[in-house]
């Protein structure tokens, strides 16, 4: 029997009203119940291995060091191979670390660097996408060519890295694939209309990949989307945030670290951000 269309728009309507509310209520509630009473209970990945981009500085390096001190294996992805050896060198007293340099934004590269992670590595069990880069200027400031790089490293090399890795987490129905996004992900902000539209994408691209994963019925693989504002490193140096003051690498890497232990889906730092949320929808 055929649906009718008209049932099947009705559906798609109710499911986004859904996702809506749903996520109206858990921002009020991360919102307004202090976090110490919202602890889960955190996953064991000790063993497991987590590729990090990025992660020859910054919070990519951070969350490089703190998977390492959960016995977990680290493959460290970055286009920086001095920042990457540096990286090694903090991992490697803590666990075991593997090296490898490519542009997460060339597709075909990526795929070649996959190719010998499976090889060398093995399945990889924790997807982070972290790479990111930031131009900081106003609209018309913008070179055609830099808004297309921040949109391949941004967006992009969110789709290639899945394309990746995600076909062996589908096939065991296990797996973990953390996005970190931005608040530019969730409210446009001045003098960062190209971060923005990145960021925007980055964050469409997982929700819309939840959905579906939900609907294949892989509720193994999880997502979890970390919107963190401004950090102190050297991404946005010079940068006066209007809302809120510049949180540390070394917090928001805790606060990610626990999202992906405690399988939260989606993550604003600082809390009181979810606010946001709240007044936009």
């Amino acid at each position: 029997m055929k649906i009718p269309k008209e049932f099947e728009v009705f559906l798609a309507v109710m499911s986004a009203f859904h996702l809506a509310v749903h996520g109206y209520l858990v921002g009020l509630m991360k919102l307004l119940i202090p976090s110490r009473f919202l602890r889960k209970q955190r996953k064991d990945i000790s063993d497991q291995v987590v590729l990090i981009t990025g992660a020859g500085s910054g919070i990519g390096r951070l969350l490089a060091v703190e998977f390492s001190k959960l016995h977990a294996t680290v493959v460290l992805v970055d286009i920086n191979k001095n920042g990457l050896n540096e990286t090694k060198n903090l991992v490697s007293p803590l666990s075991k670390a593997f090296v490898y340099e490519c542009d997460v934004s060339n597709r075909q590269k990526v795929y070649e660097v996959a190719k010998r992670i499976g090889v060398e590595v093995g399945k990889v069990d924790i997807l982070v996408n972290n790479a990111g880069i930031v131009n900081g200027k106003r609209f018309l400031e913008l070179s055609d060519d830099s808004i297309q790089r921040i949109m391949e490293i941004n967006t992009l090399a969110h789709f290639w890295m899945c394309k990746a890795f995600l076909p062996d987490m589908m096939q065991s129905n296990k797996g973990h694939i953390v996005s970190i996004a931005s608040l530019a992900g969730v409210s446009g902000l001045p003098n960062l209309t190209d971060y923005c539209a990145s960021k925007f994408a980055a964050v469409g691209f997982m929700e819309s990949l939840k959905l579906e994963l939900d609907a294949q019925k892989k509720d193994g693989i999880k997502l979890t989307i970390v919107c963190p504002s401004l950090i102190s490193t050297g991404l946005f140096e010079g940068t006066k945030p209007p809302l809120t003051v510049l949180m540390t690498a070394e917090y928001v890497a805790g606060e990610i670290i626990r999202a992906v232990l405690e399988e939260t889906e989606f993550v604003m730092l600082p809390r009181w951000m979810y606010i946001i949320i709240l007044f936009k929808w």
